[in-house]
């Protein structure tokens, strides 16, 4: 029986990896293995690091899986890690390795309640030029006011709490950071719309989903987090997604 392809979540801006916990014990339920690495401009200190530092060190552990371990990968990008994702994968695609003889690669990128930019275009430009008023600029440190309402309105008060106190600032300098690469061209897609979000509002994850061109498109009655909000259907998805050749 082959092997299940590893997931790989490309967590989003104020999250560190064990926000993912509960999604990965759900994956490892069905046999499914998982990371959730983070990001460095994520809680840095100074907050200096770029998105292009955060696209560099997300792309040291695809490579680590798909050429040192040939493993096949489904890399899974939440709200600003789908930024991340799309940049990391250049150069890992499936069926370009496959082509050239060699062994694993990327199989689908899968775009979570995430931002899938065009070449050239920054999270700032998509956000109108000005950060959204939820977002508290202090310097060099963005930090999210209000995450229970935006992003955890769907889970019970004493979780949205803790998850809410965990949430850490993350550094300016990743949101004027311009996309390089646009990977649903050589690389199959996906979309996941969370249809009760206040962080990414429904209506522009529905353009995006369009601009991927993938038939391959989930709903689920989410808020912005679904890793934390509904983890068994999430997972059922992602084991769905994993399965699909192309």
């Amino acid at each position: 029986m082959a092997a299940k392809p590893t997931i790989v979540f490309s967590i989003g801006a104020w999250l560190l990896p064990p926000a993912f916990s509960t999604i990965q014990d759900k994956l490892a339920e069905r046999g499914i293995p998982s990371e959730a690495p983070a990001h460095p401009s994520i809680g840095a200190e100074p907050p200096n690091k770029t998105l292009y530092d955060d696209v560099a060190s997300f792309k040291t552990v695809l490579t680590q899986l798909v050429e040192e371990q040939g493993k096949d990968v489904v890399v899974v990008g939440h709200s600003y890690g789908g930024v991340v994702a799309s940049g990391a994968v250049e150069g890992l695609a499936k069926d370009a390795r496959k082509a050239a003889g060699k062994e694993g690669g990327v199989i689908r990128i899968v775009y979570m309640a995430a931002f899938a930019l065009d070449k050239g275009q920054s999270l700032l430009d998509m956000l109108g030029g000005q950060p959204l008023p939820w977002m508290e600029v202090d310097g060099d440190y963005v930090r999210c006011n209000g995450g229970a309402e935006i992003a955890l309105h769907d889970l019970p008060v004493e979780i949205q709490k803790q998850a809410e106190s965990e949430l850490v600032h993350t550094s300016r300098e990743v949101f004027s950071g311009a996309a390089t690469y646009e990977p649903w061209h050589d690389i199959p897609s996906a979309y996941i719309i969370t249809e009760e979000d206040r962080g990414l509002p429904l209506q522009i994850q529905e353009l995006l989903s369009a601009k991927l061109g993938t038939e391959v498109v989930y709903r689920i009655k989410s808020s912005h987090s679904p890793f934390l909000s509904m983890p068994d259907r999430l997972a059922e998805i992602l084991e769905e997604i994993s399965g699909k050749s192309s």
